[in-house]
């Protein structure tokens, strides 16, 4: 019984930790496939990065490409379709963000663009530099390479914490990104002083 039990837990754990790495990056999104594959359902205020509305994802060419030659857009989660609380609004892992999504020409996703919602209500902008943690869930602790940057004149530490830094792995035909930063800038009595947020990219790598 015992053995039987190994195996099975061991089964569970390849199957988290495929779902991790292979499923899809967010949500409906998934760099490399076409963003017509997206449901409609779902997703609403559509639109272009000079803030043209379109109506479906089909309509990507409505938009002008940017200096990477690629149509951006961005959209918000639809509440009708909020399962729990937890899910109300555009989140990620619980933290409000702000999306957008870069196509090719043929349709095809490029990057996916995730900064954490700059106004945001205090408690979750206070949390807005943890993301990091669901991205390490999701993709792996190991094998990031990561930059940490020094404090500069008017950045202080938090007790005796300061995160500045961006990290950055490469898995299958993807390279994602992840900038945290957690500080205050200037006068730390004024919590409107306090920079805590997050940019996460995942981006489609042609080279691999």
């Amino acid at each position: 019984m015992s053995k039987i039990f190994s195996i099975l837990y061991s089964f569970f754990l390849f199957l988290i930790f495929y779902n991790s790495v292979y499923a899809e990056d967010l949500r409906d999104f998934k760099v490399g496939s076409s963003i017509e594959e997206v449901p409609e359902r779902g997703y609403v205020n559509l639109k272009c990065q000079d803030k043209t509305e379109i109506l479906k994802w089909s309509s990507f060419k409505n938009c002008e490409k940017n200096s990477n030659n690629y149509h951006i857009i961005t959209f918000e989660y639809d509440e009708r379709f909020a399962v729990t609380e937890e899910f109300e609004g555009t989140q990620v892992s619980g933290h409000p963000v702000l999306i957008n999504i870069a196509v090719d020409e043929s349709g095809i996703l490029q990057e996916i663009n995730i900064n954490t919602d700059p106004k945001a209500p205090f408690y979750f902008r206070k949390q807005s530099h943890l993301l990091w943690l669901r991205v390490y869930s999701k993709y792996g602790s190991q094998g990031w390479e990561c930059l940490d940057r020094t404090p500069e004149k008017n950045h202080i530490k938090i007790g005796k914490k300061y995160i500045n830094n961006k990290c950055v792995k490469q898995v299958k035909n993807k390279l994602i990104t992840i900038q945290s930063q957690f500080y205050f800038l200037g006068d730390k009595s004024n919590r409107d002083n306090l920079v805590s947020k997050s940019y996460l990219q995942i981006k489609l790598n042609n080279k691999v």
